[in-house]
């Protein structure tokens, strides 16, 4: 994938930020592909070892490219008020669908922390039955991958939708740094993100690195 240059460049962030948004959407479709092609028969979505570690070694940079696509797709919004919502009436409620259709869950807007004590950065998201030592055909419910994946697929359709979700968490973050309260900066964590590689192995490394430099790049110049 051609990178996008921001060094004396033009930059055409909707050009770029549609490229990207195309690139990771073929990604996700490939990933739930692969859940689906390799389920176990029995309850739940099980699938082997191996498949759950390929599934993530793809998941991990490819939500962590979303966020800073998400960063992009809010730099022209105007600020939102922090002011908080008033309780729903009684009438919202009666106003729900017996059989409401399944929302997707909120994707995370957020890049983990790093929180390891000796440099191994697995982001927290080894399952408590995920073994290190156990065969690669071991089953593992992957469950927990699939409901990112939605939200990831979700936040991908609608990143307008994402980017109000950030003006908001910054019109808050503008509020809290008044009253001089602890709050998180920004969606990104300081350094490298999460599931970056130094030398790429699979098409969403390339993705994450314009991305992430974009992103950069906008924090830099604003």
């Amino acid at each position: 994938m051609p990178a996008t240059s921001t060094k004396g460049h033009h930059v055409d962030w909707d050009k770029a930020i549609e490229r990207n948004e195309q690139a990771l959407t073929l990604i996700v479709s490939a990933l739930f592909a692969l859940l689906v092609s390799a389920r176990l028969a029995g309850v739940g979505l099980m699938v082997p070892r191996r498949v759950w570690r390929m599934v993530l070694f793809v998941l991990r940079p490819a939500e962590a490219a979303v966020r800073r696509l998400i960063i992009l797709a809010a730099r022209g919004l105007a600020p939102i008020s922090s002011s908080p919502r008033g309780p729903a009436s009684r009438s919202t409620f009666s106003a729900i669908p017996q059989n409401p259709v399944p929302l997707a869950p909120a994707f995370n807007l957020f890049d983990p922390l790093k929180t390891y004590p000796f440099g191994h950065d697995d982001g927290g998201e080894l399952s408590a039955s995920f073994d290190e030592a156990a065969p690669d055909n071991t089953p593992i419910n992957a469950n927990s991958l699939q409901l990112r994946l939605r939200a990831l697929r979700h936040a991908l359709s609608d990143l307008s939708k994402q980017a109000k979700r950030l003006a908001r968490f910054n019109a808050r973050r503008d509020a809290a740094l008044k009253a001089r309260k602890p709050t998180r900066i920004s969606l990104m964590r300081p350094g490298l993100p999460p599931g970056w590689r130094e030398r790429p192995r699979h098409e969403v490394d390339s993705v994450l690195r314009e991305c992430h430099r974009m992103a950069q790049h906008l924090a830099d110049t604003s």
